[in-house]
């Protein structure tokens, strides 16, 4: 077994940041490869934000996680360890993607994430703790022996020519998904119906950012209007598919065809 890395963060949504960051150096450093890096950020994102919604139901600031890294043989492993209550999410059925899209709720896909983003998963307890532990093999050449506050500021938005675009960047995750949220319930309660996310500068989504972009795309429908995006960068598009979302979404290459596509409806 390779050196073991160890963070321990408290059990809160302000802390998971700090645990992903952690988990793609110690990533990096095993050699895993940006596409499997990225995977790994992700599956420790949607296992933390479990547990603290869920296992702590946001109660957990004094509460600790353990979050460890080593490689193994052939493979990066990543153990996540908490003393609350007996819980183990593999137990719970995954959403099923291929439901259709109009009977889908945004929520609850997290366990499904981490199952797509890992190469196996396994949960224990041991004595009064889970411990979740996340497998992702390693490359064969390389294979070893032995927030800010203001979302207004995080999320502007742009009236261009009768067109509401708002430019999110950066991660959409357990901490920025709400301000994401207030500032496109916003913009519908101002009566606009027709939203363009232009989203070239987004570089991280969890299954937070996703459950947003549903719900709001939902309201806009209802009113008779849509949600465009635009601008995904590879890693984000593979989120999308996982889950069927490229199929629910009309996504655009950038703003300018999201807007001529829009223009055409009219």
């Amino acid at each position: 077994m390779g050196e073991v890395r160890r963070l321990v963060i408290a059990a809160r949504l302000e802390e998971v940041r700090d645990a992903c960051d952690f988990v793609v150096e110690a990533a990096e450093a095993a050699q895993l490869d940006e596409r499997a890096v990225y995977h790994c950020q992700m599956a420790v994102d949607e296992a933390l934000t479990n547990v603290i919604e869920h296992g702590y139901a946001y109660q957990g600031d004094g509460s600790q996680i353990e979050v460890t890294c080593h490689t193994d043989l052939n493979r990066f492993v990543i153990t996540i360890t908490d003393n609350g209550p007996a819980f183990n999410p593999l137990e719970h059925e995954s959403p099923n993607p291929a439901q259709e899209l109009e009977e889908r709720e945004p929520g609850g896909w997290g366990i499904y994430f981490i199952r797509k983003l890992t190469d196996d998963v396994a949960y224990q307890r041991v004595g009064d703790k889970n411990r979740l532990i996340l497998y992702k093999n390693l490359p064969t050449a390389i294979q070893i022996g032995g927030p800010d506050e203001g979302g207004e500021d995080l999320f502007p938005t742009r009236m261009v020519n009768g067109d509401v675009i708002i430019y999110p960047a950066g991660r959409l995750d357990s901490n920025t998904s709400p301000m994401l949220e207030q500032t496109l319930k916003s913009q519908l309660e101002q009566g606009h119906y027709w939203m363009f996310v232009d989203m070239a500068a987004v570089e991280y989504i969890a299954s937070s950012g996703l459950k947003v972009l549903v719900a709001i795309w939902r309201r806009a429908q209802e009113r008779g209007g849509n949600v465009f995006l635009s601008g995904l960068q590879p890693r984000i598009v593979e989120i999308f598919e996982m889950v069927g979302f490229d199929m629910l979404f009309e996504i655009f290459p950038d703003l300018d065809a999201a807007r001529a596509a829009r223009s055409q409806q009219d």
